[in-house]
């Protein structure tokens, strides 16, 4: 522990060591533009608590996964059950209570699970132009899963000035001690200011890791693979035409967690993998860039994703387990915009989706190598279709204040089809959402916002209609249609802080979370053994997901950056605590709650085109658990550490068009995990990157 408490000091030194040394040098630093509200907007004039990752904070990273690049950020941590998983938490909601969007299109599908996950995972973390995350919900827009938050990942689109053709690219090589990782990405594109192509490879190759304290992990090592290509057509001034798609892939990636345990008990004596899973993507996206009537503008997306979970499973010598899961999901969303004066602006508009979900599963005999038929892990050909219709206002009421509104129907059909212990269903759930927002400037310098808001989420077919053994465990899981939707309500209120090269935040949140539903709720029933797949000689505890509990959440999120001269500081603290109610019973802390969590760093601009960035990331220690946490292999019973590391990132752009990165990580080699993680975190090492551009 002192040594973390040296490395914090020597960090904070530095920082405001390089902020004073520049104090009076300061520069103006520009918003940032967003997409959080469906529409480009600069982020002072959004009303909403928003966090964004920009293209020169990806370039300095070097993430594993794409969550890796809102670790430390303002209203976020992050979570993976293994190397290549990973989730966010968003104001103590998590996986599918959060809803993640690639280039405006829904990631999350019908089989995403309230957990950390790889499906999370599947988005190339190389290919990414942008990261925004409007925390808290925006069911109003988007519809179900916007409880926690919204993520939203958009990839690189290359445009050029000129009637005649050009050309541009990127080649970048890295490599990772700590965790033996061999990167390679490489892009290109062609085109004028009408057209223009672009592709993209990224190869990914990691080892065992190396954790802190010494000793490489065994099962932690994996490749993954990357594919795009993108294709922008303006044929006029009043039409863009975009044609995109996306593969990634992980041909073979271990269950680690379950297979490694923790800290809260061991895992089985079992070979467990993802092998293989894959996301493919294609869009299209169409705009109408000049006023027709009363419409200001139009954008139509269309798009299908699937993606493939297949696993395989050894639990003993005598058999293997394998199974095939896809979700096929397609889907149509179309806005338009109208402004009605100068001070009032509405956006319009509706959204279609259809989420098809094929599961098989079968069971080899070692011994004979018969290979036969089981249950499968969801209803074969279950189906979801979601509705939604929306209108939301922005009006300025006055020079220096600003009202958001928005209010959205949404209907959720499910079809079930009949499973062994449980007969075909369909139904369908309603909901109506809204939000208010406001921001008004107290100032020139400081602004307030405020925000109430209403999200849902309707039961997937994770929650509706999972269906067999639960692993390193005597639960086999059973359907019930019978779910009702979750719902949030939220409030949160800040101030903003904008002047010349210094921008702060800081917002606190209270959400209200009901109807949640809980999964491996006991039944009081016993699946007899050979039953459903079960392999419990007295048999098996009956479990299915159950609208128990309700949940209380709160916290702080802040975030500061300062420019001055050369130097850039920032600082992140995040804050949030929970309490969960079940039917009755004594309130408990809320699962999975994030510990005191956030980042110090500075970047320092020295010559020769060399810039010095030491940062200090950290938590505290978390000893609020629920039952859950305290059942979970990967958590602690006791309560998970607090930590810190002391980084040092070195860049050097030996010349135009050629940077050189190292990067130094837990340089005091740390032994710790991230609370709720399945692993724990690389230990001591170097990242070192050549990023060559035209």
């Amino acid at each position: 522990m002192k040594r973390v408490r040296v490395a914090a000091g020597w960090a904070a030194m530095l920082v405001l060591g390089g902020v004073a040394r520049a104090a009076d040098e300061a520069v103006q630093l520009e918003p940032q533009q967003v997409t959080a509200s469906r529409s480009d907007a600069a982020e002072d004039e959004v009303a909403q608590a928003l966090t964004v990752v920009t293209r020169a904070q990806i370039e300095r990273e070097a993430p594993q996964t794409w969550t890796d690049l809102l670790r430390g950020q303002a209203g976020a941590f992050t979570q993976a059950s293994g190397p290549g998983q990973g989730i966010v938490i968003v104001r103590g909601l998590k996986g599918s209570e959060v809803l993640h969007l690639v280039d405006g299109m829904r990631l999350n599908n019908a089989f995403f699970r309230n957990s950390p996950s790889q499906y999370i995972a599947l988005v190339d973390p190389y290919n990414i132009e942008r990261v925004e995350l409007q925390r808290g919900p925006g069911a109003t827009l988007y519809g179900s899963d916007a409880m926690g938050g919204v993520v939203q990942i958009l990839t690189p689109e290359y445009r050029f000035d000129g009637e005649d053709w050009d050309t541009a690219g990127a080649l970048r090589l890295q490599y990772g001690s700590a965790d033996l990782a061999r990167i390679a990405r490489v892009e290109a594109a062609a085109g004028n200011r009408d057209v223009a192509l672009s592709g993209g490879f990224t190869f990914m190759d990691y080892g065992e890791r190396d954790l802190g304290g010494g000793g490489r992990e065994a099962l932690t090592d994996y490749l993954a693979r990357g594919y795009d290509a993108k294709l922008r057509w303006t044929p006029g001034a009043r039409h863009e035409l975009m044609l995109g798609g996306q593969y990634f892939e992980y041909p073979k990636l271990a269950r680690y967690f379950d297979v490694a345990g923790g800290p809260g008990g061991p895992g089985g004596d079992v070979q467990s993998y993802f092998q293989p899973n894959d996301r493919q993507f294609v869009h299209a996206r169409y705009r109408y860039l000049e006023p027709l009537g009363m419409l200001h503008g139009i954008e139509i997306h269309l798009a299908q994703q699937q993606v493939e979970d297949d696993r395989l499973r050894q639990p003993n010598d005598s058999r293997i387990d394998t199974e095939q899961n896809r979700s096929t999901l397609d889907g149509f969303t179309l806005q338009a915009w109208t402004p009605l004066g100068d001070t009032l602006r509405l956006r319009y508009g509706f959204d279609l989706y259809r989420d098809t979900v094929d599961s098989t599963r079968q069971r080899t005999t070692i011994a004979t190598g018969a290979t036969t038929d089981t249950t499968s892990t969801f209803p074969d050909g279950a189906q979801q279709d979601s509705l939604g219709v929306y209108v939301h206002g922005e009006w300025r009421a006055l020079p220096r204040w600003r009202v958001d509104a928005g209010l959205r129907y949404s209907r959720v059909a499910t079809d079930l089809p009949a499973t062994a212990v449980s007969e075909p269903a369909e139904f369908a759930d309603d909901d109506l959402t809204w939000q208010l927002g406001t921001l008004l400037d107290l100032s020139e310098r400081l602004a307030w916002t405020a925000t109430a808001a209403r999200g849902f989420r309707a039961p997937n077919i994770f929650d509706l209609g999972t269906l067999g053994p639960r692993p390193n465990s005597n639960q086999v899981n059973v359907p019930n249609p019978d779910l009702r939707p979750e719902t949030v309500t939220s409030f949160d209120t800040g101030l903003r802080w904008r002047a010349g090269g210094l921008r702060a935040e800081i917002t606190a949140f209270f959400a209200d979370h009901d109807d949640r539903i809980e999964p491996r709720e006991p039944t009081g029933n016993t699946i007899p053994n050979g039953e459903l797949g079960c392999t419990q000689a007295d048999g098996c505890v009956e479990v299915q997901s159950r609208n128990i509990a309700e949940a209380r959440y709160w916290g702080i999120e802040s975030a500061l950056r300062w420019r001055a001269g050369v130097t850039d500081a920032y600082a992140v603290l995040n804050w949030t605590c929970g309490q969960e109610l079940r039917d009755g019973a004594p309130t408990t802390p809320a699962n999975r709650i994030p510990p005191l969590n956030g980042q110090v760093g500075a970047i320092f601009a020295v010559p020769h085109a060399l810039t010095i960035e030491p940062y200090l990331q950290f938590a505290g220690r978390q000893e609020r658990l629920d039952d859950d946490d305290r059942d979970d292999v990967r958590i602690d019973p006791r309560g998970t550490g607090g930590w810190a590391t002391l980084n040092l990132r070195l860049a050097w752009v030996a010349r135009d068009g050629l940077r050189l990165q190292l990067d130094g990580r837990n340089l005091l080699d740390k032994d710790y995990r991230e609370h709720g993680s399945g692993i724990d975190a690389a230990g001591a090492g170097l990242v070192a990157a050549a990023v060559a551009s035209w």
